[in-house]
């Protein structure tokens, strides 16, 4: 799954921003809550971001097993995909190649 297939919501002042995608395996839709730090990563591997005045996830909504988790039948990410993307951003032709990528949209 690329970039492309992630849509980040950024809501104004900070909170309630989150992702989707389509999960591979199963197809079903999938949302997440995105703080400071996962909008970081998601936008530096290459996904383009919108902005929303109203929040998606208000500080009072109660954390429920759709926004923390999601459960399917495909491989999961696992120690082995984080070791890879660890030396994928240690590789500073990688990055130079993905932030083209991004100014070249």
């Amino acid at each position: 799954m690329g970039p492309d297939a992630v849509r980040l919501t950024l809501v104004r002042g900070g909170r309630g921003s989150s992702y989707e995608f389509t999960c591979p395996g199963c197809r079903d839709d999938v949302r997440k809550p995105a703080d400071r730090r996962t909008v970081a990563i998601l936008v530096s591997a290459g996904v383009d971001a919108t902005t929303s005045e109203a929040p998606r996830f208000g500080a009072a909504e109660p954390a429920d097993a759709e926004s923390i988790g999601h459960v399917c039948d495909a491989p999961g990410f696992t120690i082995d995909d984080v070791i890879d993307f660890h030396f994928l951003l240690l590789d500073d032709r990688w990055i130079e190649e993905c932030l083209a990528e991004i100014r070249s949209r």
